[in-house]
């Protein structure tokens, strides 16, 4: 099977199938008897390799497989390692095969089991040099090498891979292991990129946003599949039901046992702190540790075309951060439906660093417009200042609620570009001024704009474009409550930024509530009162 003859009419998948299946299982359930892979495993496998150009070169250049814990990944791993060095169809000539870990222990593991598997075979041991003290494998016939390696980044660049096979990429803390690779494979004529995974439960996180751009279907060159139970499955269910447990654990019964599983679902039944840990490891669902403001499933719900005209108007919500942290402006429409339209700032300075410590892609964000920047490392709001002067000549701003916090500097900043403006309850209110309304962020000013949110999620009233600065906001948030039932977000509950849902919130709030009062002239649109009403009401277009 790896020697120099090989059927070359035969599908690419059926000689890797055969030849993992020739392979000696040497631990665990089947020790001592070839593998036997189930079929969604040869699956994955005839996805990957099977598909060709004109030209014979196969079309999956990235490959993801997300499934649950005890599914068979890391023999997966370490068969597919071995297969690219010695199987005569795809090994090359000093081709470079990595297989990497998040951490030195389970790349040892990887490399230990396909270690193992070489050495339960001795014809193997004729084709394949076992070097323990640096995890490699070195080939006899081709020059190729095996390496497990864990993800020290700064010890990669300079390696030129050929098949790079990340396991449990969703461990990771930060995208420079996957960057540093991904990057370094532009040499090989036919590289492979293979990610075999559980989900992460952070929606920002680089396998979240793989997974989400592989299912879209929208890159021929990347196959992605994922075994997951659905976020949304019924509570009970998922503590219960077997056939959806089957779902996310395509080896149940074979590889993973039935018996472990329902012990597991026993115990995150009885102590709700257990419940996070198995639905993501034993459910692959992408779920927090904390139950998240808004479900993902109600958010992607309401993502559609906004496409807000010129002098349509506006309610805004502003966040201001500290000074080195994030700031954000969200308006929503007037009328029926509320389409979002967003800005964020960060200090320029802190990008590199905060991309690390918040691990999301800043950089990439600023590129495509997503986020502003200030010179330096502090948030200029003289700038923010000028945005606004910018949206009230697009727009027609209604009002603009606000966090007091550092208000003050912000009021300055707009005085000093001549945006005048005046606060509510503390100001007379005069034409061409901004109108802005304090919002606190307390349980009473916070309960109405929070169900105000909530109810335009679940009804489907709220559009957004699915900006992804103001969907990870609204992916953190987290909703808290006193005994009387009142709501507020909690920015101490969780470490990741949520200014855009708090200015969301605040936005949304503030229609709701001059909605549910005597709507009086606006000072932007010069409408009377009759016509603003039948305006609210569909007479205007």
């Amino acid at each position: 099977m790896f020697g120099a003859y090989s059927d070359m009419k035969r599908k690419l998948s059926n000689d890797i199938i055969d030849f993992i299946q020739l392979l000696i299982c040497p631990s665990g359930k089947g020790e001592g008897k070839p593998f036997k892979l189930l079929p969604f495993q040869k699956k994955f496998i005839r996805n990957v390799y099977d598909s060709t150009d004109k030209d014979g070169k196969r079309i999956v250049r990235r490959a993801i497989f997300s499934v649950a814990r005890k599914n068979g990944k890391t023999m997966m791993v370490a068969c597919l390692a071995i297969a690219h060095l010695l199987l005569s169809r795809i090994a090359i000539a000093n081709g470079e095969i990595y297989s990497l870990a998040n951490d030195r222990e389970q790349a040892s593991i990887v490399f230990r089991y396909a270690a193992q598997i070489v050495r339960a075979d001795p014809k193997l041991l004729q084709y394949i040099k076992i070097v323990d003290s640096t995890k490699t494998m070195v080939s006899f016939k081709n020059g190729s090498i095996y390496r497990a390696l864990s993800s020290e980044v700064g010890t990669k660049f300079g390696l030129n891979p050929s098949v790079t096979i990340v396991d449990e990429l969703a461990q990771a803390k930060n995208r420079d292991l996957y960057d540093a690779l991904d990057t370094s494979m532009g040499a090989r004529e036919e590289p492979l990129f293979m990610v075999i995974s559980t989900q992460s439960a952070d929606p920002q996180h680089i396998l979240s946003q793989l997974i989400d751009d592989g299912l879209s279907g929208h890159d021929p060159s990347t196959y992605c599949k994922v075994y997951a139970v659905p976020d949304d499955a019924d509570d009970k269910a998922v503590f219960n039901d077997s056939t959806l447990w089957k779902l996310a654990n395509p080896a149940l019964g074979k590889f993973r046992l039935l018996k472990e599983l329902k012990i597991a679902a026993k115990r995150a039944q009885r102590m709700p702190s257990f419940e996070t840990t198995f639905r993501n490891l034993n459910l692959n669902q992408r779920i927090n540790a904390q139950s998240p403001f808004i479900p993902r499933q109600e958010w992607l719900g309401c993502k559609g075309e906004t496409d807000i005209q010129d002098k349509e108007r506006l309610y805004l919500g502003l966040d201001l951060s500290g000074k080195t942290d994030l700031t954000a402006l969200v308006g929503v429409t007037d009328g029926e439906k509320s389409r979002v339209i967003c800005w964020f700032w960060k200090p320029d300075d802190t990008l590199k660093e905060h991309e690390d410590r918040d691990r999301v892609p800043y950089w990439a964000w600023k590129h495509d417009g997503y986020i502003l920047t200030t010179p330096g490392r502090a948030i200029q709001y003289s700038y923010i200042a000028d945005q606004l002067a910018k949206i009230g000549a697009k727009y027609q701003i209604v009002g603009l609620a606000f966090d007091r916090y550092r208000i003050d500097d912000m009021l300055n900043a707009m005085r000093e570009i001549g945006l005048d403006a005046y606060v509510e309850g503390k100001d007379t209110g005069r034409a061409g001024f901004l109108r802005m309304i304090p919002w606190g962020q307390g349980y009473k000013d916070m309960t109405p704009a929070v169900e105000a949110l909530e109810v335009a999620i679940l009804e489907r009233v709220l559009v957004h474009d699915g900006h992804p600065c103001l969907t990870w906001n609204i992916s953190n948030a987290i909703a808290i409550s006193d005994p009387a039932g009142n709501k507020k977000l909690d920015k101490s509950a969780t470490r990741f930024r949520i200014d855009g849902a708090v200015a969301l919130a605040m936005a949304i709030g503030l229609k709701s509530r001059d909605m549910s009062v005597e709507i009086k002239p606006s000072v932007y649109s010069g409408l009377t009162k009759e016509a603003i009403m039948q305006r609210m009401t569909g007479g205007l277009a």
